[in-house]
């Protein structure tokens, strides 16, 4: 025990004496997340009031129709119909375009029904969001029509509306909606930004000194493999979870700042017990893995090749989750590697804590450690891959 500390402590004190490390782990999330934020809230305000201010159309028919001299007089919108207006549209010099029928009035007079075209991009958010608020605007025209057939023939206009629907959520009111969506992509990103930085740590710890020509010295000491490995292994891990901390903190408080209105976030406190012991399994199962393929490499290039060949799928499985709901996921989600642990984290998050699900997911993950512990330790006792060259 005492050699494992004396490796945990050496190991920890030449990563923490790195600057870089410490930028990494603590200063980077803690920039990173309220830039990233606060650059998504400005952008999504300033796309809002672009199209609250300003709404450039194209208009196809009848210029005397009530509809163009409705968008005509109305102050946010201006008529463009020169040019292209289909290359227009593809470019996003144009919001949207608005194709009247000719017979547009004489129908609504006569009290036939009749249509009205809206070609907006889908690709473009302000464009999606023009098309909304005209389809508004037309929406309340239609109405008053109504209403007015309605009140020619002496009848209520309340006879077309016998009961409102009202909506409401399960988060509170004054709550943010972009908050709500960023907490359902958390277990992705925090799990991805937990092992992101042990991959270069990965490298050096081993390959790196294998490389150097310390590591051999290291082994001829008194201190056992066994305690290299675990110091090493507590090493990364440490680092991991100390990027973990950070991220949650960085991120809950960035949220809580930027995109909330004097509202908090709600997220149950025995989620953050979930996604610890979950996230710490996932630390340690993938901290052995990175060490048995840094000890394979020869050197930190080759290393640093094998260890992005393991995080590239670990990205791929972590965003798989991202769009289901988390009260209605497969059992099959929850026998995956690493999607059995966003799936879990999405649940508690979501107020859910499933006996059954927890205890699937934390029997996988003590298998997944145990296994990755043992193919990592396995790959320390071998002569041949220790000294491989």
């Amino acid at each position: 025990m005492s050699n494992f500390l004396v490796v945990l402590k050496k190991e920890l004190m030449d990563l923490f004496r790195d600057k870089k490390t410490l930028i990494f782990t603590i200063l980077l999330p803690v920039i990173m997340y309220p830039v990233m934020f606060k650059i998504i809230d400005t952008t999504m305000k300033d796309t809002q009031n672009s199209v609250t201010k300003n709404i450039t159309i194209a208009y196809k028919g009848d210029t005397e129709s009530s509809i163009y001299k409705m968008l005509k007089g109305s102050s946010n919108i201006t008529i463009d119909n020169e040019g292209n207006v289909e290359d227009k549209l593809n470019k996003g010099k144009l919001s949207l375009i608005v194709d009247v029928p000719k017979d547009f009035d004489s129908k609504v007079i006569s009290e036939g029904q009749t249509d009205l075209k809206i070609v907006y991009d889908e690709n473009s958010n302000k464009s999606a969001m023009a098309a909304s608020a005209l389809r508004e605007m037309l929406d309340g025209y239609s109405k008053s029509i109504v209403d007015s057939r309605l009140q020619a023939k002496g009848i209520s206009t309340q006879v077309l509306t016998p009961f409102e629907i009202k909506q409401e959520t399960l988060w509170n009111k004054k709550d943010n909606p972009m908050g709500a969506a960023i907490l359902n992509i958390l277990p992705t990103i925090l799990i991805i930004f937990m092992i992101s930085p042990t991959i270069g740590i990965a490298a050096d710890l081993v390959a790196g000194e294998k490389e150097r020509g310390t590591f051999e010295p290291l082994l001829s000491t008194a201190v056992g493999r066994t305690s290299i490995f675990w110091g090493k292994l507590g090493a990364i891990a440490s680092v991991a979870f100390i990027t973990l901390i950070t991220s949650v903190a960085a991120m809950l408080g960035s949220m809580m700042y930027i995109f909330s209105t004097g509202s908090s976030l709600s997220i149950p406190i025995g989620a953050f017990g979930v996604i610890a012991v979950i996230a710490i399994f996932v630390l340690v199962a993938l901290s052995s893995l990175e060490i048995a393929i840094s000890i394979f490499a020869r050197s930190v290039k080759e290393a640093n090749t094998y260890l992005s060949g393991l995080l590239i799928p670990v990205m791929i499985l972590t965003y798989i989750p991202f769009m289901m709901d988390a009260k209605s996921i497969g059992i099959l989600f929850f026998n995956i590697p690493i999607v059995n642990a966003v799936v879990v984290m999405k649940e508690a998050i979501a107020g859910i804590f499933n006996p059954a699900h927890l205890g699937i997911v934390l029997g996988w993950h003590i298998v997944y450690v145990i296994v990755s512990v043992i193919f990592a330790r396995y790959m320390f006792s071998r002569e041949e891959v220790v000294f491989r060259s």
